[in-house]
């Protein structure tokens, strides 16, 4: 086994993979509610013969990084904000479905979606009927959906439409993640009532990926491959010119 060779290519592997998530992170730095991925290494340790411990990369996996995005007023009565550990439960044709993308609006068939479509369901898991031409829609704290029925100038009552379910997904650094700001739970973990949080009306949740330090980290991953890959080229010179000298003619 040529240890320096395998070692120098589990870095490069590993350095890859540490690529693709951060190139991913960058990539979503200006999408709504996006929570930035890490990835998670471990070393392999192994002994060959009676030489000195040889350390592997391993890519253990990736973890969700939950901290919050920062806040921005847009004051769209459609657009609302999580604060707490919270998400939003959807429906998809796959099954519930989970995000903190608060860009929401009312479809054609009069139901309370996503940006991309999808219904958003209550706290029974049903669907919000938004009715067409209502009065200004008011979205409170607790995710009550609802708006007010004038007359003669003045106020006569509030119609609620339904709440908004807010849920808590136990071990939220495993999440599987869907595609289009979707999340999945682990895999036996079922998603709970939220408690204590709340929702912003007017306001949505931006990325927590942090641009700067995905750009330094970027940086360090090509310093750290081009090393690996030199590495990986001195092995290859030496196992060539041990190949030659001892298959070269005899002195």
């Amino acid at each position: 086994m040529e240890n320096a060779l395998y070692v120098a290519l589990s870095q490069q592997m590993a350095l890859r993979r540490m690529l693709d998530v951060t190139a991913n992170n960058v990539a979503n730095m200006n999408t709504a509610a996006f929570r930035a991925e890490r990835p998670v290494f471990d070393d392999f340790v192994s002994r060959v013969g009676r030489g000195d411990p040889t350390a592997f990369v391993v890519d253990r996996a990736t973890y969700t990084d939950t901290r919050e995005g920062a806040l921005t007023t847009t004051g769209n009565p459609f657009d609302i904000a999580i604060r707490g550990d919270a998400w939003l439960q959807v429906e998809t044709p796959q099954g519930p479905r989970y995000t903190r993308d608060g860009r929401l609006n009312r479809s054609p068939e009069g139901e309370l979606v996503t940006v991309a479509g999808l219904p958003v369901l209550d706290e029974g898991g049903n669907r919000i009927a938004v009715p067409e031409d209502v009065g200004p829609l008011t979205i409170a704290a607790d995710g009550t959906v609802s708006y007010t029925v004038e007359g003669g100038g003045q106020e006569i009552q509030s119609v609620d439409l339904g709440r908004i379910g807010l849920f808590t997904l136990p071990g939220q650094q495993a999440l599987l993640r869907d595609g289009g700001g979707l999340v999945t739970a682990p895999e036996g973990v079922e998603p709970q009532p939220a408690l204590n949080v709340t929702i912003v009306q007017g306001t949505l949740e931006g990325s927590n990926v942090q641009p700067i330090e995905e750009m330094v980290r970027l940086v360090d991953i090509t310093r750290a491959y081009g090393l690996a890959n030199r590495m990986a080229e001195s092995e290859n010179e030496r196992q060539r010119n041990a190949i030659n000298k001892l298959g070269g003619p005899a002195t």
